[in-house]
């Protein structure tokens, strides 16, 4: 099971992700797609549960402003490390839309790139290797200076 931090430690998932045709009855925290989101808001908006949303990197995240006070979680992929288009949704979920939630990275996460997704808006990162959790703690305390302004809740100490 890959590995889960958050800006300083390493963390529980209690969130499930569940495909499109299997029910989310039951689940306390179930991350669903973008799609199926989109076509079952009617229920879900007012149900008495944490809900995330998976984005795809091709997902506009204009798309699901309209959701965003709702969700608890937002889940951005990573495809490969050089894909960047994840870094810019994050920046926009926190600037734009002034998401407060926690945004997830997932996929080819690795150490070397957390400072970076941390100055765009990510909380949480699910590494692509496991035995790296260390590595990639530290890599919070490796850039102590930044020239760009930084979210407050992203801050370094």
């Amino acid at each position: 099971m890959p590995a889960l931090i958050s800006l300083t430690e390493l963390i529980e998932d209690d969130w499930v992700r569940v495909a499109d045709n299997q029910s989310i009855e039951g689940i306390d925290r179930p991350i669903l797609s973008s799609e199926r989101l989109r076509q079952q808001w009617q229920q879900l908006e007012s149900a008495d549960f944490d809900l995330g949303i998976a984005c795809d990197v091709t997902d506009l995240v204009e798309e699901i402003q309209r959701y965003l006070p709702r969700l608890s979680l937002v889940v951005l992929n990573f495809p490969v490390f050089s894909d960047g288009r994840a870094f810019s949704q994050a920046y926009l979920l926190r600037k734009r839309f002034a998401y407060q939630g926690d945004i997830r990275a997932v996929g080819d996460v690795i150490p070397d790139q957390l400072s970076f997704m941390r100055r765009c808006g990510f909380n949480q990162f699910q590494l692509a290797d496991s035995e790296l959790v260390g590595q990639a703690l530290a890599s919070f305390c490796g850039i102590s200076h930044s020239y760009q302004p930084n979210f407050k809740f992203c801050a370094v100490a």
